[in-house]
């Protein structure tokens, strides 16, 4: 009767742990990328009262970051936050606006073949690499909201400049600003 009892818990053990290992395994966050932006809300802690709740509610516990083109909770959630926002409040820290001159996979093409030089400001940043027969460049200017971009190494090659919001500015100035770091430059 001991021998089955044993047998028995240490079963149970083992499913139970079986279990929660497997769950632990298939868990995802809803954009399948794991883990979720699990501290992007940090810079809201002390601020305006309501939006650190409304924060870690989209950008953590949902991993909402892109804004929806339906009314989903995530919108309601985003609404409210934009709701209670003060001057001086940051918008959503999750919400990445995109650069309309390139992609990703454009901008990290930019120096792949040698290191390109950058030349960063608070209000410009710019990552170029010119050599004989290539001609690459990614520039953001807060001041004038443009953002310019250049690859002569594709066909057809690429040669773009717009107008552009000041959000769309940021974005891209960031991005070049975190190209640039992530070069040492």
């Amino acid at each position: 009767m001991i021998k089955n009892t044993l047998l028995y818990m240490v079963a149970v053990a083992l499913l139970t742990g079986l279990a929660f290992v497997s769950g632990s395994a298939t868990a995802q966050t809803p954009d399948g990328e794991t883990p979720a932006n699990e501290g992007v809300c940090d810079v809201l802690h002390g601020g305006t009262p309501g939006l650190y709740g409304l924060c870690v509610a989209y950008c953590e516990a949902q991993d909402l970051d892109l804004v929806g083109d339906k009314e989903t909770p995530n919108n309601k959630i985003l609404g409210n936050y934009r709701k209670k926002m003060r001057a001086g409040d940051p918008d959503m820290p999750c919400i990445q606006v995109p650069c309309p001159c390139w992609n990703a996979d454009q901008l990290s093409n930019v120096g792949a073949s040698a290191t390109p030089t950058c030349t960063v400001s608070t209000t410009v940043a710019q990552v170029r690499l010119l050599s004989p027969g290539i001609s690459q460049q990614a520039t953001a200017d807060l001041n004038a909201n443009i953002c310019r971009f250049v690859d002569t190494t594709t066909i057809p090659r690429t040669s773009l400049r717009f107008s552009i919001t000041a959000a769309e500015a940021k974005s891209c100035h960031d991005q070049v600003v975190a190209k640039c770091s992530a070069l040492g430059q």
